[in-house]
């Protein structure tokens, strides 16, 4: 398991070490996060209490069903299956519509397929089989693979091809990314590719890692992707040379666009800008995202019965709950300029069972200094690192905002599950909002061991995550959508907490590099940039509804004193 919030008496030993080490002058006690949110923690009970975990468990159940990707036959029936449930717990018909975005596109759906190794004598081995796009093996035959009638064909490594050896007709046995393989391959006259694209995180000896070919109109392609036990018996198939495999595949095809469902609670001043939801529909797996399909849909649910209930205060502000493909969806339905847009908030692997896959709850902050220095505390998950430009940061309250979140439903739960905020890493929805300059966050999990592959499945998903996951996204949002002073004034003292902790961490972090030999003018660099994003984060706050004057001095006052650390702390760095 990844590391987790670090629990409050070592931060609070930490900073207590940093306080007393090297002061020029009294510090300011670091206040610890977050702050008292009455207010947040009040609405994110209001959503915690009316997400039905079952019924989301059951709407998962029926999206990983589907072998869903762009369009095709799978992804539409899990937006209608949505749409239908929304109806059956009190959403108007007019308060959803579905919307045709992006363009007409080709569609893929596999039936069924067959991969087998043929051994001496003529005996079959199946490696790969499925007989409907519901079973385990579905997931293993690459998107976009032709149909092909049932066919002997012979099996080549691609050490061999690159060497002199024939691909002609063959399909080639390799290992890593199968686009640029299947490109390289066919160039060689290969109809296609078995290729094992495994991870060091993965486990199991019989997971295959779903992937993509190319397009290859004019020519036949077909692809597998390999578990080890099936790289393993190909591997020794092919020891002396030539190899045989029968293949079978059907698959249905046609064209659409990228399809999305757009459901609302509309706020009581619509040109307020709306707070976006987005969970994607595509990608054949329970967490990846049936779980961010169903946790959505559920979260639209409590969401409108804790206001009809009068359970919480009406929004000011919209909600929209947008379902569709990976980005692009989100991409388009931004580049139309429906409603005003204030945030958005993405749910994407949501789901994972703690208990059964360890990987913590996440939020991926949006764009901070941390995603271009690294330092302690922080730490990247094993998806990877994005550049990021410095000169495009700006701060923004929602990265603590979902961090005082996630503390006010441990609360709300009397336990503190496994959860962290790591630096902006990218891939998902919440880039097409920041792309605008809109403040957005991810909230997702990582590492699962599964990610990708025919493992990820409905065993794997938690209903009680998905709760978890849909209060703090949820409270934050009402909060954020209320348009009120005391609202207002929690966000302030989150941030002002928040912007404290993180100049002690980077004052911390700063004298471990200079002490390992780190430049001192890029460590004071490093502060001041933390320094100016805080001061930016607070302004965000105002900037959120306009101005007021009653909250001016309160904004003012927590400037300064993120101001007076920002100094404190680069006049101690030397």
């Amino acid at each position: 398991m990844r590391r987790s919030v670090r629990d409050l008496a070592s931060v609070f030993l930490l900073l207590l070490a940093i306080g007393c080490g090297g002061a020029q002058g009294a510090r300011e006690v670091v206040p610890a996060f977050p702050p008292p949110t009455p207010r947040l923690t009040a609405n994110a009970r209001a959503v915690h209490a009316r997400f039905d975990p079952e019924r989301a468990l059951a709407t998962v159940a029926y999206v990983d069903r589907f072998f869903r990707v762009r369009g095709n036959e799978g992804y539409q029936s899990s937006l209608r299956h949505v749409q239908t449930t929304l109806a059956s717990q009190g959403f108007d018909l007019a308060a959803m519509r579905l919307v045709q975005l992006g363009e007409e596109r080709a569609t893929w759906t596999p039936q069924r397929a067959r991969l087998a190794l043929i051994g001496e004598g003529g005996s079959e081995t199946e490696l790969v089989a499925f007989a409907n796009e519901s079973e385990t093996d579905r997931a293993a035959l690459l998107v976009g693979s032709d149909a092909i009638a049932p066919v002997e064909l012979e099996v080549v490594r691609v050490e061999a091809v690159r060497a002199g050896t024939s691909a002609r007709g063959r399909l080639v046995l390799a290992e890593g990314e199968p686009r640029p393989l299947f490109r390289e391959l066919a160039s060689r006259g290969a109809v296609g590719v078995l290729v094992k694209n495994l991870a060091p995180y993965h486990r199991g000896d019989d997971a295959a890692h779903f992937g993509y070919l190319p397009a290859h109109e004019g020519q036949l392609g077909i692809g597998f992707s390999l578990s080890e036990n099936d790289w393993r018996a190909l591997r020794a198939a092919t020891e002396r040379g030539i190899a045989r495999v029968r293949v079978e595949i059907a698959v249905r095809t046609g064209r659409s666009q990228a399809t999305a469902l757009e459901a609302r609670i509309e706020g009581t001043e619509p040109e307020a800008g709306a707070i976006v939801f987005v969970a994607h529909v595509d990608e054949p797996g329970a967490n990846d995202n049936a779980s961010g399909v169903g946790a959505l849909a559920e979260l639209a649910v409590a969401l409108r019965r804790a206001i009809e209930e009068g359970a919480v205060r009406p929004p000011r502000r919209t909600l929209v709950f947008l379902w569709g493909q990976e980005i692009e969806v989100a991409r388009e339905w931004l580049e139309r300029d429906v409603m005003p847009v204030g945030a958005g908030l993405v749910l994407d692997m949501v789901g994972q069972d703690p208990n059964v896959v360890g990987a913590p709850f996440l939020i991926e902050r949006m764009p901070d200094p941390g995603a271009v220095w690294l330092r302690a505390p922080d730490e990247h998950s094993e998806w990877g690192q994005s550049e990021v430009d410095p000169a495009r940061l700006r701060g923004h309250f929602l990265n603590d905002w979902l961090r005082a979140s996630i503390a006010s439903v441990q609360g709300v739960e009397g336990v503190a599950f496994p959860s962290r905020a790591h630096p902006f890493e990218g891939g998902s929805d919440h880039v097409a909002f920041l792309e605008r300059g809109l403040p957005a966050v991810l909230a997702w999990h990582f590492t699962d061991d599964a990610y990708h592959t025919t493992r990820d499945r409905l065993d794997r998903v938690s209903g009680a995550e998905m709760r978890r996951v849909a209060a703090v996204l949820g409270g934050a949002a009402l909060s954020m959508a209320s348009g009120e002073r005391a609202d207002r004034e929690e966000m302030i003292a989150v941030v002002r907490a928040a912007g404290l902790e993180r100049l002690a961490w980077a004052e911390h972090a700063a004298r471990e590099e200079i002490a390992s030999g780190g430049a001192l003018t890029t460590e004071r660099e490093v502060v001041r940039q933390w320094g100016d994003w805080y001061d930016g984060a607070v302004r965000s706050i105002e900037a959120w509804d306009g101005e007021d004057d009653a909250l001016r001095a309160e904004i003012t006052a927590a400037r300064e004193a993120i101001a007076a650390r920002t100094r404190e702390a680069e006049a101690t760095l030397r």
